[in-house]
């Protein structure tokens, strides 16, 4: 246990994963010995085997644990574990969250009071990042973690007076190729017939390879319809996926708020770029057994014998926006002095806001970093050590998932994804086009694709919850989970009144399934606001505050209030516009606690 730390993280978009591996390189600098591991993958008696315990905890859904933390946290729920069971243990959290949510933070506040409980004690303040603080997480966790590494210099010097391995020192690769790129080697001296690796595809759409990913779902597109006019400046698309049972005890059931997750993939033109500016074309396209590796990334979904190239496509992000870490190693790998000490300068503290400005504000992709910093040549063999790898796109289900009748007699199910094609220019005036929405809009009709299920964790669905009033505030693609809700209330007998308050920019170009809720006129009232069809721009938020008096009447009456939408302050403005009418209306404390017991349930992206 001398001098060993333990790093377990609760990620569900991936930020809280890269921490993680961010205070690991900080261990590591320290000279102790560190592992890192999801929360789920780790039992309640490894806390004890380690010196310390770091955890970093994104809140998801409706302060919820997210996915990869479900499990870890029903074994620290276990009523038969005593109280000071975890009295040995020196732990410290790190919590993700954003404060327009309702439940700030409640995935790391429940951790720490079970903690608590179980008598584990901190060794470094806990803290709370708030994705609206100036600087966001990523600012935040950058302050916590030079403290956090200050305190463990000074608390915990190594026993024989070593330094601290220097910023400017490369660490040891935490996954290599080398074994695997060494295999191919031996193998080309005496080869045994290896097995068949296909040339690269001579059009640039990504190739139809089916990923081993575990849990998946054969899906086909059924439909990819335009749902703006071509006319309009953004492209939402209707997307329909026929996804058929896996056995006949295992169909896919939909609930409202359940998520797909779409794994997209890179297109050979922009692999081959970055194989030739890294100098890899040797090596591309030789056989990899990635068996030959030992222990791979979590995440990485590559069958067992694969190519440089072919991981570039399937799984290699080389079009994200480089993290301070990833600039930080391209300075190794430099020998230009100039690069070297520009990318070192991204990744200090006290230059945060260059860093924004460069990476994130410009929306900068790896690959065009790498074209910048041309003195930079980064080891084959490092490629899952330095390069993020591609994660699944969430996108809210928007349909009830209606079953089908196939000529294959297996149980169809539906899904319907309302997706707006990421498309823009920054503010250094270059075109962008998502990652998923390039994928998704090149693929052609009857694709088949992998596709995983995600299920809602704080659930508003049910016979019970269709006899509350419901309260719907969304905006844009935000009407999606609003949808699938509607859907499946009008499934049972009688459902309570619903009301949406929908907004967009323009109604003839941006009315969301307008057809659909004239249709539902009897059962869903909708009212809109269309923010640029006026000289005075009108917003849901505005919609919602004028009927104070009826807001008061739901709350009343145990209504749902749900917001869905892509911006945290149309969120916050919504939540105002509810919750201050009511606060000012009597006695405000009386008020809050009612407040406190509301059914707010929101889908922010």
């Amino acid at each position: 246990m001398d001098r060993s730390i333990l790093v377990l993280y609760g990620s569900e978009t991936g930020n809280a994963q890269d921490m993680a591996e961010e205070l690991g390189r900080i261990c590591q600098r320290l000279h102790f010995h560190c592992h890192i591991e999801e929360l789920d993958a780790v039992e309640l008696s490894a806390l004890l085997r380690y010196q310390l315990v770091m955890f970093v905890v994104a809140t998801t859904g409706q302060g919820d644990m997210p996915h990869n933390s479900l499990l870890f946290w029903k074994k620290l729920l276990r009523k038969r574990l005593p109280p000071g069971c975890l009295a040995q243990l020196k732990y410290t959290c790190f919590g993700l969250g954003d404060s327009t949510y309702v439940k700030f933070n409640w995935a790391a506040r429940k951790l720490i009071r079970r903690l608590e409980q179980l008598g584990a004690q901190t060794f470094v303040e806990n803290y709370e990042a708030d994705e609206q603080f100036p600087d966001g997480v990523e600012g935040c966790f950058a302050t916590w973690a030079d403290g956090l590494r200050k305190h463990l210099l000074d608390t915990y010097p190594h026993p024989e007076g070593l330094e601290p391995l220097s910023e400017e020192d490369i660490l040891p690769p935490r996954w290599s190729l080398e074994a695997a790129l060494e295999k191919t080697t031996t193998a080309d001296i005496n080869p045994p017939s290896p097995p068949h690796v296909p040339n690269p595809p001579s059009t640039d759409l990504p190739p139809d390879t089916l990923l081993p990913i575990p849990n998946s779902w054969d899906a086909t597109i059924a439909g990819n319809d335009r749902m703006t006019p071509t006319t309009h400046w953004q492209d939402v698309r209707l997307v329909k996926f026929d996804i058929p049972s896996r056995s006949p005890t295992e169909k896919l059931s939909v609930n409202p708020g359940d998520c797909l997750t779409i794994y997209p993939k890179n297109f050979p033109a922009d692999a081959q770029r970055l194989i030739t500016l890294m100098g890899w074309e040797d090596v591309a396209d030789k056989p990899l057994d990635l068996s030959a590796c030992g222990p791979l990334p979590r995440g990485l979904h590559a069958p067992p014998i694969s190519t440089v190239r072919n991981l570039l496509i399937h799984s290699v992000d080389i079009t994200a926006i480089p993290r301070r870490s990833f600039l930080r190693s391209m300075s190794y790998f430099s020998d230009d002095p100039e690069h070297r000490e520009r990318l070192l300068e991204f990744t200090k503290t006290e230059y945060l806001d260059e860093y924004f400005n460069y990476a994130t504000r410009s929306r900068r992709s790896i690959l065009e970093v790498l074209e910048e910093f041309t003195s930079v040549r980064i080891p084959v063999q490092r490629l899952l050590d330095i390069f993020p790898l591609i994660r699944g796109r969430d996108f809210s289900i928007a349909n009830g998932g209606e079953r089908l009748r196939h000529p294959s007699r297996r149980d169809v199910v539906r899904v319907e994804l309302l997706i707006a094609l990421v498309k823009y220019r920054t503010i250094l005036r270059k075109p962008r086009v998502g990652l998923c929405s390039r994928y998704l809009e090149a693929l052609p009709p009857n694709s088949l694709i992998r596709v995983t299920h995600k299920p809602v964790l704080s659930p508003i669905h049910g016979g019970a919850n269709a006899q509350r009033p419901l309260v719907a505030m969304a905006t844009g693609t935000g009407i999606a989970p609003v949808r699938c809700l509607v859907h499946e209330r009008l499934s049972h007998p009688s459902p309570a009144p619903m009301t949406i308050f929908f907004g967009n920019r323009n109604r003839e170009a941006d009315y969301l399934f307008e057809n659909e809720w004239s249709e539902l006129a009897d059962s869903v009232q909708v009212r809109t606001a269309f923010s640029r069809d006026q000289v005075h721009k009108i917003y849901v938020q505005d919609l919602v505050r004028q009927e104070a008096g009826q807001m008061e009447q739901f709350i009343q009456q145990n209504a749902i209030f749900a917001v869905c939408g892509g911006s945290s302050k149309m969120a916050d403005a919504c939540k105002g516009a509810v919750f201050d009418p009511f606060i000012e209306k009597g006695d405000k404390e009386g008020q809050r606690r009612i407040l406190e017991a509301l059914t707010w349930w929101q889908e922010i992206w």
